[in-house]
């Protein structure tokens, strides 16, 4: 008769099966040309949004009347901390990503970015953020719209006289199977409600919010509350800047690639482009789409991360997309619309 493990000994032995891994969204992935103050993409391409680290990040863009960012999230290289107003809606007032890098993220309000085919249970750790050029010269100087923050005359506002404990808050929440989470995490991006007026700030630095309370999600809400308020809205801008958004996942051995190095078809669903993220570099990568019947439509070659590929010859409906690289065949399904 076999004698059985002790537990102590199952325990550390199954404990050595799993692996901690954490998944950055830093948009260092993400190209963008490089003149002397940076570039952006704002959605002009109709792509519907991108993919870093484990996360899709949607963006709607309307073509009318010129063409403009409607919602979602943008990403910027942009260096600019100086100019003011709208024309300079896509720069840091950091003038860099997080810890010097290129890229970062512009977010509008009530933005919701969501995990992107990654089997494993993800928990959201936290993430970097700073307030856009524009938002903080608002806040520190008033425009045309907003007040300047802690103005004691109201001329900025017609406002009264007097001191105003103005803020201007992002509040996280997580999505749980499609629920919102009851606990949210509150961060003022600028903040002049205490009572000795040397500790007021508007930050222009990069900032750690953690989120680890919110646990296990599928989505993340980005909400913006000010105290600067008027008939139709809020009068401060509605952006700010996000990067290294991190998240935790504790997957055995075997998913550990998996989690990582998953590739990402975007946007899902599509109209009339689709891009993978995260191919594996090599000249024989293959992308093979079939419909629900197994029918081989389209078949695309020597594909790589970013690439464009059109697929507006396919019909309304649920396709299946085999990916073949040097690592193997991943699976995944996509919707035409």
């Amino acid at each position: 008769m076999k004698k059985k493990l002790p537990l102590l000994i199952a325990l550390v032995l199954f404990s050595n099966l799993l692996i901690k891994a954490q998944i950055i969204s830093d948009f260092e992935n993400l190209f963008l040309p490089t003149p002397p103050m940076g570039a952006y993409w704002n959605g002009s391409d109709q792509s519907g949004g991108f993919v870093s680290g484990g996360m899709y990040f949607p963006n709607n863009y309307d073509t009318s009347f010129g063409g403009y960012w409607v919602d979602g999230f943008a990403y910027s290289s942009m260096v600019d901390s100086i100019t003011s107003g709208f024309t300079n809606l896509y720069a840091a007032k950091a003038a860099v990503g997080y810890a010097g890098s290129s890229n970062y993220a512009v977010v509008q309000q009530n933005a919701i970015a969501r995990l992107n085919n990654i089997t494993p249970t993800m928990v959201i750790n936290g993430f970097y953020v700073t307030n856009g050029t524009y938002a903080y010269n608002s806040m520190k100087n008033g425009d045309t719209f907003a007040r300047k923050f802690g103005d004691t005359t109201g001329t900025n506002s017609g406002l009264p006289q007097g001191n105003f404990p103005d803020f201007f808050k992002l509040t996280t929440r997580a999505y749980v199977g499609g629920q919102l989470s009851a606990d949210s995490v509150a961060f003022y991006l600028a903040d002049f409600r205490f009572t000795n007026d040397s500790l007021d700030y508007i930050l222009k630095t990069w900032e750690w919010v953690d989120c680890s309370i919110l646990g296990v999600f599928d989505s993340l809400k980005f909400t913006l509350t000010s105290s600067d308020n008027g008939a139709f809205g809020m009068n401060t801008p509605a952006f700010f800047c996000l990067d290294n958004l991190t998240i935790d996942v504790t997957v055995g051995n075997n998913e550990i690639e998996l989690a990582t190095n998953q590739i990402i078809v975007f946007p899902n669903p599509a109209n009339s482009f689709i891009y993978f993220n995260n191919v594996p570099d090599g000249s024989n990568n293959i992308v093979t789409i079939f419909n629900m019947n197994g029918q081989k439509m389209l078949e695309y070659k020597n594909i790589a991360s970013q690439q464009k590929f059109s697929i507006e010859n396919l019909s309304n409906g649920i396709y299946n997309i085999q990916i073949q690289t040097k690592k193997g065949i991943q699976n995944q399904k996509f919707i035409k619309q």
